[in-house]
């Protein structure tokens, strides 16, 4: 025990006199080596970030008159079909009530699911897999 706490003394001045330039330079160059990581790292952002902002079109290309079907479509373009929208009910089945549908798929699913895996278990079991 004695032996053992004098050798790792004797580690611990060697490693506290080592000459503080040589700890010295390597904090600086781990220092300038996450400097180095970090700016890289801005610079990759910055240019992604350039990408992905575009300027604005300088101005609307106007629609060519000379295709053909261009009065058809601007013509059908101009119906307001809003105005002729039959507004009716739809049953929307989510909207937060209980129905028995809902109710039946519930209990379906969860003993579909639980008869899966407890087939699956059994055979794994008598298999000797698990």
């Amino acid at each position: 025990l004695v032996q053992g706490l004098s050798i790792c003394s004797r580690t611990l001045e060697r490693f506290l006199s080592a000459p503080a330039s040589h700890a010295q330079s390597a904090m600086a160059r781990s220092g300038v080596l996450s400097a180095t990581v970090l700016a890289a790292a801005c610079v990759f952002g910055l240019r992604l970030l350039g990408a992905a902002f575009l300027p604005a079109p300088a101005s609307p290309a106007p629609a060519p008159a000379s295709l053909r079907g261009f009065a058809a479509v601007a013509a059908v373009a101009s119906v307001p079909l809003a105005a002729t929208a039959v507004d009716e009910l739809l049953e929307y089945n989510m909207a937060g009530e209980f129905t028995g549908f809902m109710t039946g798929g519930y209990f379906a699913v969860t003993l579909g699911y639980t008869a899966i895996s407890f087939v699956s278990y059994l055979l794994l079991t008598k298999l000797k897999i698990i």
